[in-house]
């Protein structure tokens, strides 16, 4: 039947969910910590936890712009994605999965929304200019409720209540950018990334464990653009596959 699951879908699902209740979990407990009795290793550790469940916020909705998140279910396919995507940064779904078309279409050219189009190859110039591909007015306004939400329904000590945010919500939000660049954009895309010819984007040679940890398989970058359907889980097999 048309409406039923596949096992992709119900595997995508269920690490959708698993990522979103993992991120909801994790803030409600950091919002919750007395910092000034919270030992720093502590602290430290629930930001990075924090960065990881929120590049996995956009790892979903990257899934959701493919169709590979909920295959055979679009409607459902792209409310999860417009959902974690507001969450993740208050991105619009619409200008996120354009950008994203235009980058598969033509990656590393002048069509390509996320390559650098100066002369140099400076890795800070470029992240900003990715950037500013996805933040408008719109979408910093967006993320500007979000969390002035947080700050309201946490309670009524003010400078506590900033604090937790941006130790919790601020700065994994931009740990996470970085983590997506890197892994994502820059390094499999980067000028003189590869000499093959006709080969534009290169993967990164990465243990599967590591290659989890460092960005949801994002670094198998090359079986990505090869298979855009490929759900991030499956990245791993598709890798193996591709060396026997």
């Amino acid at each position: 039947m048309a409406n039923e699951f596949s096992p992709q879908a119900l595997k995508g699902l269920a690490l959708a969910g698993l990522i979103g209740s993992a991120w909801l979990l994790s803030l409600g407990l950091s919002y919750t910590l007395p910092l000034d009795q919270t030992p720093g290793l502590l602290i430290g550790s629930l930001i990075l936890l924090r960065a990881f469940l929120h590049t996995g916020l956009f790892i979903v909705a990257h899934d959701s712009m493919h169709a590979s998140l909920v295959p055979g279910h679009p409607g459902l396919n792209r409310w999860i994605g417009k959902v974690y995507l507001l969450v993740y940064a208050g991105l619009s779904y619409e200008r996120c999965s354009r950008n994203h078309r235009r980058h598969h279409l033509a990656p590393e050219t002048f069509q390509d929304p996320d390559y650098q189009r100066c002369t140099n190859n400076n890795i800070l110039d470029w992240y900003v200019h990715f950037m500013g591909n996805y933040l408008g007015m719109r979408q910093l306004l967006n993320l500007s409720c979000l969390w002035l939400a947080l700050i309201i329904l946490n309670g009524s000590d003010l400078p506590a209540q900033i604090m937790h945010l941006l130790l919790f919500s601020v700065l994994p939000l931009i740990i996470s950018s970085c983590q997506l660049f890197l892994v994502g954009t820059w390094l499999p895309h980067r000028r003189g990334a590869t000499t093959r010819p006709g080969v534009t984007t290169r993967s990164l040679a990465l243990h599967p464990a590591l290659s989890f940890a460092a960005c949801y398989n994002f670094g198998y970058h090359r079986e990505h653009h090869e298979s855009p359907s490929t759900p991030w889980f499956q990245l791993p097999q598709l890798r193996n596959e591709s060396f026997t």
